[in-house]
């Protein structure tokens, strides 16, 4: 599908996204008139889905750095969250340890610091693109980022807890409320996952946290979906099975054997969502070009792999495939910058095609895996260009 968001959502903009964020805190008044007193000045935006909670995508044309800035990161919320005070904020580590741990703020930036530089991605991610329509929040390209995460590694909380062989899952639990009769936002990661690679973060991109993006503390799983970064984190549980409820057993589930487009799937016929599929955008392109003059295609690649092996451009509808370059910017888990340089043969409208491969070997589908939940969608990104004679 060729990328064409302008006029599909309301705009928002980096600073207006600020007076948003403070309206689930302050009174109407007060959030009123912080929106409109930065609505005039500020340049850049982010796409707001919807008026409750705060549902904000990031335009692809502002996602062409290997690091995202936290303004311009995307924003996911079930409800309005409550943000907890990192003065009072403390974490509780039990369950199947020997050592119960309750940690303020400042004793967990005493313990060994780590660093991850990953991309965060909601599975709803490209839910709006899906034909049939799926219900939820319509998300297209930009419910994404890359952003260096730093704090302590769950093995280290772990290790000092007193982590017992009768774990086999973490229970994550975040200081968001829900409304009333609607279910808490309960989830449990398997053990081996954040013994390797999770990070208990209180920084992003060098700086405390943003609130709307789970201050004082978040949970990072690289590699793994955006459902398993548990925000305002406060209660880490080891525990011998996994968690239940409504976000494990109902939402966040990936058919066993995808059917039809439309074909409803039983929950006991599907598997919760875990790593990321192998995806790629295009960020930057001319709309314009001149046939036989060279013109710069630009993007990211990413996927649940630690890394991405090659990115693909098509301008013949998937017939034939020139390698994208690589950019030299990477870490595990984190997306690739690419580039790559299109010369136009001829005069006309065309249709420029990305799809990148992992080192696992994956290929980006032509087409997304349709669901019922309109998760993980990876399909080409194609846009398109007018070349004149």
């Amino acid at each position: 599908m060729a990328d064409n968001p302008e006029g599909r959502w309301e705009l928002l903009r980096r600073r207006d996204f600020i007076g948003l964020a403070l309206g689930a805190i302050m009174s109407p008044t007060a959030a009123l008139a912080a929106f409109s007193s930065a609505a005039s000045s500020a340049k850049k935006r982010l796409f707001q889905l919807n008026q409750y909670p705060v549902d904000a995508e990031t335009p692809l044309d502002l996602l062409g750095s290997y690091i995202t800035p936290n303004d311009l990161f995307y924003a996911r919320s079930h409800w309005r969250p409550s943000f907890p005070d990192p003065a009072l904020w403390t974490l509780q580590v039990d369950g199947e340890v020997s050592r119960p741990l309750r940690l303020s703020l400042d004793e967990l930036k005493r313990m060994p610091r780590s660093s991850a530089t990953c991309v965060l991605m909601c599975s709803g991610n490209g839910r709006g693109l899906f034909k049939p329509p799926v219900p939820g929040v319509q998300w297209h390209w930009g419910a994404v980022g890359n952003a260096c995460w730093t704090g302590v590694r769950v093995r280290d909380l772990l290790e000092k807890a007193g982590l017992k062989s009768s774990a086999k899952y973490i229970y994550t639990f975040g200081a968001d409320a829900p409304p009333a009769n609607v279910p808490p936002f309960h989830r449990s990661v398997e053990l081996p996952k954040l013994l390797d690679d999770g990070i208990v973060a209180y920084e992003m991109n060098g700086a405390p946290i943003p609130e709307l993006h789970g201050s004082p503390a978040r949970l990072i799983v690289p590699g793994w979906a955006g459902e398993h970064w548990t925000k305002w984190l406060t209660h880490l549980s080891a525990r011998s099975k996994p968690q239940t409820g409504f976000y494990m057993d109902t939402a966040y589930r990936f058919p066993l054997h995808p059917g039809a487009p439309g074909q409803a799937v039983p929950p006991n016929q599907m598997k919760p969502i875990t790593e990321l599929v192998v995806k790629s955008c295009i960020t930057s392109f001319p709309k314009r070009a001149k046939a036989g003059l060279p013109v710069m295609i630009r993007g990211f690649a990413f996927s649940g792999a630690p890394d991405i092996s090659k990115v693909e451009i098509s301008d013949d509808g998937g017939t034939t495939w020139n390698k994208a370059t690589l950019g030299t910017e990477h870490d595990p888990y984190a997306w690739r910058l690419w580039s790559f340089e299109w010369t136009p043969k001829a005069p006309g409208a065309h249709t420029l095609m990305a799809r990148a491969q992992d080192i696992r070997g994956r290929v980006q589908p032509r087409e997304g895996v349709w669901n019922p939940g309109g998760y993980l969608y990876n399909g080409w990104h194609a846009v398109n260009i007018e070349v004149a004679s």
